[in-house]
């Protein structure tokens, strides 16, 4: 795999989340709200059944890491990010002094 081919992007998605411990009247149990989460990685895998994303690249090995499948269907939406050109490592890092 060439990691150059794939797209480093933001995914937005809906998960489960437990909300209710113990004993919860009927109304919250009824509101419970599901998460909404976000990952950021390259983009292995987009079709109909599902999107895999990877956040971890070992340029020397030629392998990834912390791979996460999401089913298509929870997916809210998929944000591309771009490279910014920095004029200089301190600008990169926000500070004010030179290295």
């Amino acid at each position: 795999m060439d990691i150059e081919d794939k797209r480093m992007v933001r995914l937005t998605w809906v998960d489960a989340q437990e909300s209710c411990t113990g004993w919860s009247d009927w109304e919250d149990m009824v509101d419970a709200p599901l998460a909404e989460c976000q990952e950021v990685g390259w983009l292995i895998v987009n079709n109909d059944e599902k999107v895999v994303m990877m956040r971890s690249w070992h340029a020397a090995e030629e392998q990834g890491g912390a791979c996460i499948a999401i089913p298509k269907t929870w997916v809210l939406k998929i944000e591309e990010l771009v490279p910014i050109e920095w004029e200089s490592e301190n600008e990169l890092y926000g500070y004010d002094f030179e290295w």
